[in-house]
């Protein structure tokens, strides 16, 4: 069997990587043990979908993050929701489509779109770009990611329709987390890492966003938040 190798895109802030996405699958790695290479990728362009993460085994390449932990699963029998019921894993795809349908276009807009915010996004995520083409593509990639969020339709909204929207999201999960731990028991699940890997994005980097103080508020997924980081991330 060939190395599991995992290209991610670049971490800052003490996260592994600015990805919510690359943050989630770098996640469910350590939450199941599963022995990897991790590369750091410059751009997400050379990935099958070119968009980070993707992964390279047994002389397969492969994209998205949902597709990849459920290869893995498959590939090597770990699953963190071997418990779950089937109303709780029905739950758990709701909330991953809350987090990653919805809630991370919010996030999108905060880095890319807010003006105070651009010369973060430039100096960090894409950072590891060398500065003369970075100089050339970043106003290209920021229109690219404006059209985007326009096709989504939360680039429709004002500002403050879109932290309107984000407040919903965010109450949702605090009304859905309540005073346990994790969302579904005493252990983490894939939907856990799922959450943490968006909230993390939000409250540990140094980009503006109104969502900060929102997490803030409620007082249960700012600790769910840390207290995954803890467990993980040491």
């Amino acid at each position: 069997m060939t190395e599991l190798t995992v290209y991610h895109l670049s971490g800052l802030w003490g996260l592994k990587s600015v990805s919510p996405f690359c943050l989630k699958v770098d996640a469910f790695l350590r939450m199941t043990g599963t022995p990897h290479a991790s590369v750091t990728a410059a751009t997400p362009f050379g990935g099958p979908k070119r968009k980070a993460p993707w992964i390279e085994h047994d002389g397969r390449t492969l994209g998205d993050s949902s597709f990849i932990i459920a290869y893995l699963i498959d590939r090597f029998g770990i699953d963190p929701d071997v418990g779950l019921s089937a109303d709780q894993r029905g739950r758990a795809v709701a909330i991953q489509r809350l987090v990653e349908e919805n809630l991370y276009w919010a996030m999108v807009f905060d880095r890319w779109v807010r003006n105070e915010n651009w010369p973060v996004l430039k100096q960090s995520v894409l950072g590891q770009i060398p500065s003369v083409v970075r100089t050339v593509i970043a106003p290209i990639a920021r229109r690219g990611v404006k059209r985007q969020l326009q096709g989504h339709g939360l680039g429709l909204h004002s500002p403050e329709e879109i932290e309107a929207i984000a407040r919903r999201d965010l109450e949702a999960l605090a009304g859905m987390l309540g005073d346990r731990d994790w969302f579904f028991g005493d252990s983490p699940t894939l939907v856990d890492a799922t959450v943490f890997s968006l909230l993390a994005n939000i409250r540990y980097v140094a980009f503006a966003s109104p969502m900060k103080a929102m997490i803030e508020g409620h007082g249960n997924l700012a600790h769910h938040t840390d207290r995954f980081r803890d467990r993980f991330y040491p």
